[in-house]
């Protein structure tokens, strides 16, 4: 049997163990564990800050932990569910349903015990009661589960049969990918970020060769395979991507310690579009245009028209830029919107004439995404679940574009194999090229790989576009390695993350508190990043310390431990501390959602003013040093 045979039966062997630990006990299950390799680098930034090892050792105690208190919860709920079962029918109480049978939401709620017990270690139970109480719909489920502690125990046991599914599918995608590839590699692991709280993510980052086309399998099985017929980000909340900017770091040439980017190379450790000749600084200036541009298009993305100009204005940012990023956002959109209406088969002429006029241009009252969802919504009306539909409509849609634009990246990334390698010839005195010409000729492939990454990155759900705001927040904060970024990197970093910041309040903006909780790591990220570029103004160092305290302290509070003071009023307790959190920072100033993003605005205009002061060769320079952690 060849190597290459041994290492596809092993893989089989890894995926059929899976397959039998969906019949473990329910503590076994708890634990979460991916059966598969994993990245141990990418955690989520706010919610780990310790080292990888440590971490994973930490998730591990915590899920057993996890295990022990829901088996617990499980003998309780048993109980409870015996003495209800006792109560003569003439109680009035309800029979509890059979949870194998289609349930409403309602009755999942009424008897959130029974449900519990009977979903454990048993996957068709939770995607029964998945499916049928909540249309497959992760967001459905979080609304009528998270907030009260019986019904949370039917969350939690969702969590786990979401895990079992993420790395079933997960093995499944290695592999088809390894038997297209008849070799061992392709794809090796996925380093799956999110935190263990009832309302986290997940968001698994492909490693290995062959993650451009790992994406749209591992789309494919979720749907087909596993017969979802849906997203895998609207039913679990997963979201997957291949791989971008991160790529370790080094302390190549004894500058401080840097991300890695890809291209490294003779004169260029590091990677990266590194030449420090004068002869290709056209080159290096056109990426630095490309990366701001990508990261305003994101912030064009979650501002009205008005708060997109006075962005503009408080920022100083000059008009090429602005003409840049205005017009690439307007082709996201518009191929978001075209690509809605092909999945629907919902000719536009049928819509309404507003929703007609927001598929070529977005409302100037209201933020593209909001124009986005208003188009969504009106090609799926009348529809049962128009609700769920109207996010698997925008989901597949921008997956179906990033599946496409990641073939344009993996052949980009095939053409600047071919470049290195000439390098090194040339390098070497082996052909007649010289080397500055072989330099050049890698850089303009570094700079188009780049653009397509980032381009492909504005359709992925939730991802970061640039290199400096990718590696700010993974190198930087998560994983919490002093790197060194250059000025205009560190502008990206402060300009993504306001966009993000403002996002969240956008989508979770019913209450103050809400939105604080919801936007918190981004605040903390984005006054971090204005911290490493020197700016000290008073309002950056409480929208520091505020960012903190929610992201870092706040979410990993647990409120339902026994001596925990919980924060006074109704409602979520940590949008609650969230809430006090803000007014204790900045009292009057900031009462209410909108108010909440006009200061992220500032911050982000006030800290990106000073980036575009900058000459152009200050841009390029290594200039940013992290501050310690306060």
């Amino acid at each position: 049997m060849t190597s290459a045979a041994m290492h596809l039966q092993r893989k089989r062997s890894v995926l059929g163990a899976d397959e039998r630990a969906e019949q473990e006990s329910n503590a076994a299950a708890g634990q979460g564990v991916s059966r598969i390799r994993r990245n141990e680098s990418a955690t989520d930034p706010v919610e780990r800050g310790s080292a990888p090892t440590e971490r994973v050792r930490r998730r591990g105690a915590a899920s057993r932990g996890h295990g022990d208190r829901l088996a617990t919860q499980e003998r309780s709920g048993s109980e409870i569910v015996r003495r209800a079962d006792d109560e003569p029918s003439g109680s009035g109480r309800a029979a509890p349903p059979d949870f194998t049978q289609p349930v409403t939401a309602e009755q999942v709620t009424a008897f959130p015990l029974r449900a519990a017990q009977q979903m454990k270690n048993n996957d068709a139970v939770c995607r029964n009661i998945h499916t049928s109480a909540f249309a497959s719909s992760w967001v459905r489920a979080k609304h009528a589960l998270i907030g009260n502690p019986e019904t949370e125990k039917v969350m939690e046991q969702l969590l786990v049969f979401r895990q079992r599914s993420h790395d079933r599918v997960f093995a499944k995608t290695m592999l088809k990918i390894e038997s297209k590839q008849a070799e061992e590699g392709g794809l090796t692991s996925a380093s799956a970020a999110g935190s263990q709280s009832l309302s986290s993510d997940i968001d698994a980052n492909l490693k290995g060769t062959s993650t451009e086309d790992a994406v749209a399998v591992f789309n494919e099985i979720f749907s087909k395979d596993e017969e979802w017929g849906m997203e895998s980000g609207v039913v679990f909340d997963i979201n997957v991507y291949a791989l971008d900017f991160m790529h370790g770091t080094t302390d190549a040439g004894g500058q401080g310690l840097q991300a890695v980017g890809e291209g490294a190379r003779v004169g260029a450790a590091a990677g990266g579009v590194a030449s420090r000749t004068d002869a290709d600084a056209d080159v290096v200036g056109a990426d630095l245009m490309e990366q701001r541009s990508w990261a305003l298009a994101k912030v064009r993305h979650y501002t009205t028209l008005t708060g997109w100009q006075a962005h503009l204005e408080a920022s100083a940012t000059p008009l090429v830029l602005y003409n840049m990023a205005q017009d690439r956002h307007l082709a996201y959109y518009r191929e978001v919107t075209r690509k809605m209406v092909g999945l629907s088969k919902v000719p536009v002429e049928s819509l309404h004439p507003e929703a007609r006029a927001l598929v070529d241009v977005p409302s100037e009252d209201v933020t593209p995404q909001e124009s986005l969802e208003h188009v969504a919504a009106a090609l799926v009306a009348g529809k049962k679940d128009a609700d769920v539909g109207k996010e698997q409509l925008m989901l597949s849609s921008a997956n179906r574009i990033y599946e496409e634009k990641l073939t344009e990246v993996a052949q980009i990334r095939k053409e600047l194999e071919g470049a290195l390698e000439h390098h090194e010839l040339a390098s070497k005195g082996l052909v007649g090229t010289a080397v500055a010409d072989a330099e050049r000729n890698v850089e303009i492939h570094l700079t188009l790989l780049r653009d397509k990454i980032s381009e492909g990155n504005l359709f992925a759900n939730e991802a970061y576009l640039t290199d400096g705001a990718v590696n700010h927040a993974v190198q930087g904060l998560q994983i919490g390695k002093q790197i060194r970024q250059t000025a205009a990197q560190g502008g990206d970093a402060i300009t993504e993350n306001m966009a993000d910041a403002l996002k969240e309040i956008h989508r979770h903006g019913k209450t103050l508190g809400e939105a604080a909780f919801k936007s918190g790591k981004y605040l903390f990220r984005l006054a971090d990043a204005a911290k490493n570029a020197g700016v000290r103004d008073g309002l950056v160092i409480k929208t520091y310390a505020l960012g903190d305290m929610i992201s870092n302290r706040i979410k990993k509070t647990d409120y339902s431990k026994p001596g925990v003071k919980r924060p006074e009023g109704k409602g979520d307790p940590h949008e609650l501390a969230s809430a006090a959190a803000v007014r204790a920072k900045f009292g009057s100033d900031v009462t209410s959602p909108e108010q909440l993003a006009e200061m992220v605005q500032k911050v982000g205009g006030l800290a990106m003013s000073q980036i575009s002061a900058l000459e152009p060769d200050e841009l390029g320079r290594p200039v940013l040093k992290p501050v310690k952690r306060d």
